[in-house]
């Protein structure tokens, strides 16, 4: 496995050389420099890097200063379900990390009692996800993704909890001899303390992990850890299970001294702890200075009125220095643009002031106008950085009525997950984009799967609902309201490859005009063959 050994070549930025803790929700920055000694910090964003540089996370934007999701995470889980530990466990905690939701899956299909994290403004120390006992696979599936929160959920609280046999939790790094360093704001940890502190985790208990390859390391700086960090007991990657030899020490329970008052207001059954025990005689004492850095900055990025949203759009997006100074730049951009194309436009000459001068000046200005705005589209397609596709689906057929939420869920249903979908509904057609996440090509039989999966592929859309056409013209009370009515959408499937080659002028283009469907001008060229209906 790559630079496993190296652990002391680091990659970190300007803003993290006072770290160990406290600066670890600053924003990344790409330019990169060698500490004289790892700290946390570095580490993470040695590891962010690589996993960014080999493509194997899962959403460009949701690497840094996250637990990233990671590619054949189902894999992983798969492994992990097969393991004694996960057999023997009935009562299962998983954490909510985008990386850990196949393990979720896995525990529910296995018959176990699945337990979520509570939510921020609740006293439940977790949630138990609540299956039918003649639930089918499918319903299970519904059940884990349902939205409200209320549904299918039971609190627990502090007068009802129940002894859990295995508590998986997300990683950034991880050693194979136990140790790992998380995202950076400490609630992994703090959850585990609090756990633990109530009796919810015991000696028997068994701490997981699930991580890809490149986040596993032969070993990590000792010093670097403290009392209140937490240790694992089982590594899983999409190759490997990694069973711990010796069990490092965990946290003993919650470690007051450490935790603020808004920290308290931020996990509201802590504060409910806290009052329980200073009932019970214990004395209490809390952190007299908030150095929770990331909380902060996201109250003050709150503002009320139209510009919320937009403000907080551009942070998402802007997760490191150079995409700000991107975004900036482009903004400079803009506005000179506009002032060239609104306040200095230039007479067009005519046909008579020359042969073709009409034309050859129409056909400048249009390139003036309109150059800089097709290279910062096309830029815009290559910071996306989309993951590489061999194939691609074209779905024609679709109605006006028909909607992307309407093709998704159908999706998932048939267990169909398409690297990115480029909707065309309003041309009645779309493309579903396919490739190996590994970089990989994808085989014959992953391309039968996906035909099969979309075998008699239809969509069922829902119509009517509104006023009727038999009252007056002035829509008086002879309007009738018609009854919402449910049609079935044929949809026809299309299976467009993609050669080896880079698409120059019009010939990468397909026999519909597209190319890629959506894709920049140097992506692979569609070939239009193996043009199935199914």
């Amino acid at each position: 496995m790559e630079n496993q050994n190296n652990t002391a070549a680091v990659v970190t930025d300007a803003a993290t050389a006072a770290e160990n803790g406290s600066s670890a929700t600053q924003e990344v920055s790409s330019t990169t420099q060698v500490p004289a000694e790892p700290t946390k910090r570095s580490l993470r964003v040695q590891t962010w890097k690589k996993i960014q540089d080999n493509k194997c996370g899962v959403g460009f934007n949701a690497i840094f200063n996250r637990i990233p999701g990671f590619v054949d995470s189902d894999k992983a889980a798969k492994l992990l379900s097969e393991t004694d530990e996960f057999k023997k466990a009935e009562n299962i905690k998983v954490n909510i990390d985008r990386a850990l939701h196949s393990v979720k899956l896995q525990t529910l299909l296995a018959g176990k009692t699945l337990y979520l994290p509570g939510t921020r403004d609740s006293t439940a120390i977790y949630l138990k996800v609540d299956v039918p006992a003649d639930a089918t696979d499918e319903q299970k599936k519904e059940i884990l993704n349902v939205q409200d929160i209320q549904q299918h959920r039971t609190e627990i609280t502090l007068d009802n909890k129940v002894k859990l046999d295995m508590v998986v939790i997300g990683s950034v790094l991880v050693s194979r001899d136990g140790y790992r360093i998380g995202r950076g704001n400490g609630f992994a940890d703090q959850d585990i303390g609090l756990l633990t502190e109530i009796g919810s985790i015991t000696p028997d208990t068994v701490i997981a992990t699930m991580v890809h390859d490149l986040q596993v390391v032969d070993n990590l700086p000792k010093e670097l850890f403290q009392k209140y960090d937490t240790p694992i007991d089982l590594i899983v990657t999409p190759t490997e299970v990694i069973h711990v030899a010796k069990r490092l020490p965990r946290p003993t329970g919650i470690f007051w001294e450490l935790l603020s008052e808004r920290r308290l207001k931020i996990v509201p059954v802590l504060q409910v702890l806290k009052e329980n025990e200073e009932k019970a005689g214990k004395v209490i004492v809390l952190k007299e200075e908030d150095t929770d850095i990331e909380q902060n900055q996201n109250a003050r990025s709150r503002r009320r009125g139209p510009i919320r949203r937009f403000r907080r759009r551009n942070q998402r997006r802007a997760i490191s220095q150079t995409d700000t100074e991107q975004q900036g730049q482009e903004q400079q951009k803009r506005n000179p643009r506009r002032n060239r194309r609104f306040g200095n436009r230039r007479r067009r000459p005519t046909k008579s002031e020359g042969d073709q001068s009409g034309v050859e000046g129409k056909s400048q200005e249009r390139k003036g106008a309109g150059g800089d705005r097709k290279q910062q589209q096309q830029q815009q397609r290559v910071r996306k950085n989309r993951l590489a596709r061999d194939f691609c689906i074209k779905l024609s057929n679709i109605t006006r009525d028909v909607r992307v939420k309407d093709l998704k869920s159908e999706l998932r249903k048939r267990e169909c997950n398409p690297l990115y979908i480029s909707w065309k509904g309003q041309f009645g057609k779309c493309y579903l984009h396919f490739g190996n996440r590994n970089g990989a090509p994808s085989t014959e039989d992953e391309i039968n799967k996906v035909l099969n999966s979309l075998t008699d592929f239809s969509l069922t859309v829902t119509t009517g609902g509104g006023g009727g056409g038999t009252g007056n013209a002035s829509g008086g009370e002879g309007d009738a309201v018609q009854p919402p009515q449910t049609k079935t959408v044929p949809v026809n499937v299309e299976l467009l490859k993609f050669d080896e080659k880079k698409a120059d002028g019009g010939s990468g283009a397909a026999a519909n005009g597209d190319v890629a469907a959506g894709g920049d001008a140097g992506a692979a060229r569609i070939e239009s063959v193996d043009t199935t209906t199914v």
